[in-house]
């Protein structure tokens, strides 16, 4: 609603007393319009204290826009104004109109959470290094404070534990988005640099590690320095079996996404990689191995290059036991094929020496044991050859007849019009390929070679598949006259055939002529 003529006066008064100018910052804040606002508030005389206190008495979210985008706003007004709309609202609005108004933005950017940064960053067609490593640590600080790991570990709260990594994704995806722009890539050496006493240096570094691709040596090699120090205990004697493979299955995601991981940092992820592998092979060689430790194998062998260590785990392997509370159970599938495949990846690492070979050959699938059918170790040797040979006596006692099956025999093709026409009988070729006879992609393609045929006439057509005759160009003159002929003045019996042919698969068999029988049928029910 408008002010009052008397009002709208004393707005552009020549001068304002302090007191006017409060009572008139109410009357604007409350039943003043956005042109109004402006021009009251970018009065000369009025004071940052009648500003401040004009966007504290208004509702007006679209009143409060209004007077920020003017040049009279200030760090103060913007901070105020953020308490009634929120923070992002506000940066959103002064990204387009009050970009030197930087020292109120970073203030405004620490009372993001993850989602409304990225929105932001998103908004923003430009923002400086300064702000986009403010927006990046605003997300990274803003961890839900709902996530606790106890749901996680807890398998009998389902839903919460789902919850719980739905949020942890959203909030490491606005992370990665904010930190994979492209704006934003020129920040990773700077950011890594603030080293580990920053509170984002951690998780920045992992998400380069476990989502960047292509990284430079320089920033691979700084993220590795970072997230492996050199001054880590190699081992720990309190360290738990599952902490272990879970280290070392990240060890395994980081080099199998940067291979020059063991490289540039091999020095301290070697000797990292074999103490963690010794504790978890330890662990298990006490517990059993049941079906879901199998998997963590995978990353031994992608990662361990001490051949002490393999021999060991190779080992645990070809004498492995389910753990003691499945132990007395009836065999498990499942269980041996989960360690076949843990020994497959074994074998496949170059630094598994013959004799650990040996021990896990009579484990192996036949397709990787046929890889060492030549091995030089005559143990290797044979325990893949039997492996294979027992494969292939597999498949032929289950295929009994595949030796003495006999050879399909021969099947002739439609001759072509060309070669009908120097024929007697043109008709009489066609007709002796019918009924149609043989696998059904045979009888499908002679079925089309009839139908595209000028010597196929009603009586052929009509023994033919209704598809292939009805979606035949060559003979959709010919079948028109049929169904005239067929289905004559008869409406019903129409309507009963358009419904079929809607009804009717692509492959369908049904004969033409069957189809417009079951037509004239319904036709003379109807």
């Amino acid at each position: 609603m408008a002010l009052e003529p008397l009002w709208e006066a004393l707005v552009d008064a020549p001068s304002l007393s302090p007191s006017q100018q409060r009572v008139l910052a109410e009357l604007v804040a409350q039943r003043g319009g956005t042109e109004t606002a402006t021009r009251f508030f970018t009065r000369a005389d009025v004071t940052a204290e009648t500003r401040a206190h004009l966007i504290r008495e208004t509702y007006d979210r679209q009143l409060i826009k209004a007077v920020l985008a003017t040049p009279v706003a200030t760090t103060e007004t913007l901070l105020i104004a953020a308490d009634k709309l929120g923070a992002e609202t506000v940066l959103i609005e002064v990204a387009r109109t009050r970009w030197d108004l930087q020292e109120a933005q970073l203030l405004l950017v620490e009372r993001l959470d993850h989602a409304s940064a990225r929105r932001v960053a998103e908004s923003w067609g430009y923002a400086g290094h300064e702000l986009r490593t403010a927006l990046i640590d605003a997300a990274v600080r803003d961890s839900p404070p709902e996530l606790e790991e106890s749901v996680v570990f807890d398998t009998r709260r389902k839903a919460e534990q789902d919850a719980w990594v739905a949020k942890v994704k959203a909030w490491h995806d606005d992370i990665w988005v904010l930190l994979s722009a492209e704006s934003a890539k020129g920040l990773w050496p700077e950011l890594i640099a603030r080293g580990r006493d920053h509170e984002s240096t951690d998780l920045i570094v992992n998400f380069l590690l476990s989502r960047a691709k292509d990284l430079t040596d320089e920033i691979l090699w700084a993220c590795l320095r970072l997230a492996f120090a050199d001054d880590a205990p190699e081992s720990d004697p309190d360290l738990r079996g599952w902490e272990a493979w879970l280290k070392l299955e990240r060890i395994a995601t980081i080099v199998k996404r940067h291979p020059r991981a063991l490289v540039l940092h091999g020095i301290v992820l070697r000797p990292r990689v074999a103490a963690l592998t010794a504790a978890a092979v330890a662990d298990l060689r006490e517990k059993g191995i049941s079906n879901g430790d199998w998997s963590h194998f995978e990353s031994v062998a992608a990662v361990c290059t001490s051949p002490e260590v393999l021999d060991d785990v190779a080992s645990l392997v070809s004498t492995a036991v389910r753990p003691s509370w499945q132990r007395g159970e009836r065999p498990d599938p499942e269980w041996a094929t989960s360690r076949t495949k843990a020994a497959d990846a074994l074998a496949m690492n170059p630094l598994l020496p013959s004799g650990a070979l040996a021990l896990l050959a009579p484990l192996l699938s036949s397709a990787a044991a046929a890889r060492f059918v030549l091995h030089p170790d005559e143990q290797v040797r044979k325990a893949a050859e039997e492996v294979v040979a027992q494969a292939i006596g597999k498949m032929r006692s289950e295929r009994p007849d595949a030796r003495t099956s006999r050879k399909e025999p021969e099947r002739r093709s439609v001759p072509l019009d060309d070669v009908l026409a120097e024929s007697g009988d043109p008709q009489a070729e066609l007709a002796a390929f019918l009924p149609l006879k043989g696998p059904a992609a045979y009888k499908r393609q002679v079925a089309e070679a009839i139908a595209a045929s000028r010597f196929a006439d009603a009586d052929l057509l009509r023994q033919l598949p209704a598809p292939i005759v009805l979606g035949s160009t060559a003979q959709a003159s010919e079948v028109a006259q049929l169904l005239q002929r067929e289905l004559d003045d008869n409406a019903n019996a129409w309507d009963a055939f358009v419904g079929k042919v809607g009804r009717l698969m692509p492959n369908a068999t049904k004969s033409l002529s069957m189809l417009i029988d079951e037509a004239l049928d319904s036709g003379a029910g109807a």
